[in-house]
């Protein structure tokens, strides 16, 4: 009877196999059983198992463990093995082996990747720069950018917050800003950098040169240097008056002759061999004080004269630029130990104002030229005030006729007692 029982068993078992499992079972088959010539053996041979069936088969010991294995070998797994899959299997009596083998069968399961949210654009600004005299180069916060180009560059995308701008030129004084950078706007930074010593040199010789070639060069200044000039002159106060004179000059570097009268009166002379003068007889009272004083003033500040005086080596000149500026009253300087000439110039660089500072304050003064006469190279000032600094009173004078290296010996520089012959009118 329990021999019978032990038999109903075995039977109810292979059928329940088959219902779960596609294959035939022996129960007593050795490891190696070679399936049948032209039937291979269904159990080896079928669909890849599902994780139900692989967790029922890890814990059916009704099925030797090398014929489970050799199925799961042979016939894989179609699902992908995760931690909590693996518990089961655990749990379900699946031995070490069992599972290495079913993980190296299990599908590799991959990972869905959800792109990270687009970033949400960074907040910038914006730094428009600019800098003269172009071109110069631009450090930001301590990296270089390069030159600007026709003397502007722009940096886009930088962060709010405070920038550092530097400014750099050969020959120039570098300049150094912070500067604040706000969201969505383009921030405005300009520097004009001062040159330095060496080019202010540089540039105040240049400036001499076309100041020079502006009034005919040094042949037109040589010709200017020796003329004969008639015209009128306000100067000097009478009773707090001053006194309009008609003048006649004749003027050349080492020699002059000054006639004065007002009006139909006395002729009054001034003559000079170098520094020294002579009067007229009749030149009596303050204007024998004052007219030598005051035509010596003239014959210094005649340009020629003065821009010879300007070439003595002992002058620095400086200057920022070499081209004039609307509204500038002083363009070129000129320096020495006890001298300082600031020279303004007109749109073609002709003198047409010069200042004249002294260290112990004699001789200073403010000078003006106008009304310029253009006659072959030389390029002569007819008009000239002179203005001594600290005084109410000054000279101003106008030539109607001026004619430049007029034939004449030192002779016709002495005192004459009457009124110039020969004078050429323009």
């Amino acid at each position: 009877m329990k021999r019978l029982n032990r038999i109903l068993w075995a039977a109810f078992l292979m059928l329940a196999l088959a219902v779960f499992f596609p294959m035939q079972a022996s129960a007593g088959t050795d490891h190696k059983t070679p399936a049948k010539k032209g039937n291979e053996d269904p159990f080896l041979n079928g669909a890849p198992f599902t994780f139900d069936q692989v967790l029922r088969l890890v814990g059916e010991n009704a099925i030797p463990l090398h014929r489970r294995k050799d199925a799961i070998q042979a016939r894989g797994v179609d699902f992908a093995l995760t931690p909590a899959e693996i518990d089961k299997l655990k749990a379900a009596g699946a031995t070490d082996d069992v599972l290495k083998l079913i993980k190296s069968k299990a599908k590799v399961e991959t990972a869905v990747v959800t792109p990270p949210p687009a970033p949400k654009p960074v907040p910038t600004g914006s730094l428009a720069v600019t800098c003269a005299p172009a071109e110069c180069d631009i450090t930001l916060n301590g990296t270089p950018l390069g030159p600007t180009k026709d003397g502007h560059i722009e940096m886009a995308h930088l962060r709010p917050g405070n920038w550092i701008v530097e400014f750099k030129k050969n020959g120039y004084i570098g300049k150094q800003t912070t500067v604040p950078v706000e969201v969505d706007k383009a921030t405005p930074v300009a520097a004009v950098l001062d040159p330095d010593r060496a080019t202010q040199e540089a540039f105040g010789a240049e400036l001499f040169k076309k100041i020079v070639q502006s009034l005919g060069g040094d042949e037109g200044l040589r010709a200017q240097a020796s003329v004969q000039a008639v015209g009128s002159a306000v100067m000097g106060a009478k009773e707090g008056h001053s006194i309009r004179w008609t003048l006649f000059m004749r003027n050349r570097p080492e020699r002059a002759l000054f006639q004065i009268r007002a009006g139909g009166g006395i002729l009054n002379e001034v003559s000079f061999v170098g520094s020294e003068y002579k009067t007229s007889k009749n030149l009596k009272g303050q204007n024998a004080l004052e007219l030598p004083t005051e035509f010596g003033l003239i014959r210094d500040n005649q340009l020629p004269a003065l821009l010879s005086r300007l070439s003595n080596p002992q002058f620095k000149m400086i200057a920022t630029h070499t081209t004039p500026v609307e509204g500038e009253d002083y363009m070129l300087f000129a320096e020495n130990t006890t001298e300082k000439i600031a020279i303004g110039v007109d749109k073609d660089l002709r003198p047409q104002r010069i200042r004249i500072t002294t260290t112990a304050g004699v001789g200073s003064a403010v000078i003006t030229y106008s009304d310029y006469l253009q006659k072959d190279k030389a390029c002569y000032p007819k008009a000239m005030v002179i203005k001594a600094e600290g005084s109410d009173q000054g000279i101003d004078i106008h030539f109607d006729t001026v004619d430049f290296n007029p034939a004449l010996k030192d002779n016709d520089y002495k005192l004459r007692g009457k009124p110039f012959a020969n004078a050429v009118d323009n």
